[in-house]
């Protein structure tokens, strides 16, 4: 028996020392996964920013511009939140402490009839009691009550002890909590206030771009450019980084058709596969209304593999789902996610935005496989 526990538990260790060793390989694998991606990103990046040097400084002014308003916006997203957390602890405090009280006022009541009642049992002395051999009965009854009167009346006043420590310490953590939320409300002002100022140099900058398009046939090959810009980085990203490993866990992003849901709400604004303003260029995707600063959600689960400012994008978060599957969230007003980031169905990957030049708040959201553009209605819901 002995020997069969010390082979059993040789056995064990055996085990536990391949699982860890199975488990540090996966890792090492993942890291130099992720290595080799962030490799190609960077590459593809420098290459996208030497085809994207701009002759217009208006046109430089505005990628500057939205890049700082991208990053102002992030951060006010994440000090929105952190006040949301500061404050949602604040309330819980400020609950607890109100609970306290309640329970003090209780426990305040019960030992004060606790003690009533035990002068009441107490008024003939113990010892007179004990002398008194008529009623035997009475006598270990009575002794019986006192006995649980002061089990009692210790346990309550131990409770109550407790009560009015945990009011002391609550004070203190009620007053830190307050003085966290007010900073960070201050901050979460001044934000606001340096977001507003590169929004309006924003509108200045465009201003200057609408006097450069001058005729509809100018404004139209913009259009065309920027298509093929956007394209190409497509291209690009397909070729060089798509077909990354995604773990088993994940139901394919084949078996979600129609299933998954929009990455904002809001109105769709056009058709899929038809003209832009006329031209010969066509909506790849759906441009979908939204109000400046919602949250732009990942429809499935996937890596990022873009994340940064494209010309006639704006800010562009591109998410491989594997399959030969990308989704792309174009025109937003931050980007909360960065290459190589895994993120999972519903989480916020940007908040919406009209960078990129656009006038109006909105998404635009394309779904791609191998390359090609497919409706996204077909697949959301």
């Amino acid at each position: 028996m002995l020997l069969y526990a010390a082979n059993f538990r040789k056995l064990c260790w055996v085990l536990l020392l391949l699982t860890s060793t199975v488990a540090s390989a996966n890792n090492d694998k993942t890291q130099r996964e992720l290595n080799a991606l962030n490799e190609k990103i960077g590459s593809l990046k420098k290459s996208i920013s030497k085809q994207q040097n701009e002759r217009s400084s208006t046109a430089k002014a505005l990628r500057n511009i939205e890049k700082d308003i991208g990053e102002l916006a992030a951060k006010l997203h994440h000090t929105s939140n952190k006040r949301d957390e500061q404050q949602r602890k604040l309330s819980e405090l400020e609950s607890r402490q109100q609970q306290l009280r309640k329970q003090q006022l209780s426990q305040k009541a019960l030992i004060a009839e606790q003690v009533r009642n035990a002068y009441t049992l107490g008024k003939e002395s113990q010892l007179k009691m004990l002398l008194n051999q008529e009623q035997p009965e009475k006598l270990s009854r009575t002794l019986t009550y006192f006995d649980y009167f002061n089990r009692a009346r210790s346990e309550e006043l131990s409770k109550y002890r407790d009560t009015l420590a945990e009011l002391d310490s609550i004070k203190p953590a009620i007053e830190a909590e307050a003085q966290a939320l007010a900073e960070t409300n201050s901050e979460l002002l001044r934000q606001q206030q340096a977001l507003l100022q590169q929004k309006q140099q924003r509108a200045n900058t465009l201003a200057g771009i609408d006097r450069d398009i001058v005729t509809k046939t100018s404004s139209l090959n913009t259009l065309d450019k920027e298509r093929k810009n956007l394209e190409s980085v497509l291209q690009a990203v397909e070729r060089e980084i798509t077909n990354i490993a995604i773990p088993a866990s994940y139901k394919p992003f084949s078996a979600m058709r129609g299933k998954m849901p929009w990455p904002v709400k809001g109105k769709l604004l056009n058709r899929y596969g038809a003209p832009r303003q006329g031209s010969a260029v066509t909506w790849q995707g759906i441009q979908i209304a939204g109000r400046e600063g919602d949250s732009v959600l990942s429809i499935h689960n996937g890596r990022v593999v873009f994340s940064d400012w494209l010309r006639g994008a704006g800010l562009l978060i591109i998410v491989d789902h594997g399959g030969g599957y990308l989704s792309l969230y174009a025109h937003n007003q931050s980007l909360l996610r960065t290459e190589g980031d895994w993120v999972k169905g519903g989480e916020a990957v940007a908040t919406v935005g009209n960078s990129g030049g656009q006038r109006q708040a909105g998404l635009y959201f394309e779904i791609r496989h191998k390359g090609r553009p497919t409706d996204p209605r077909r697949w959301c819901q």
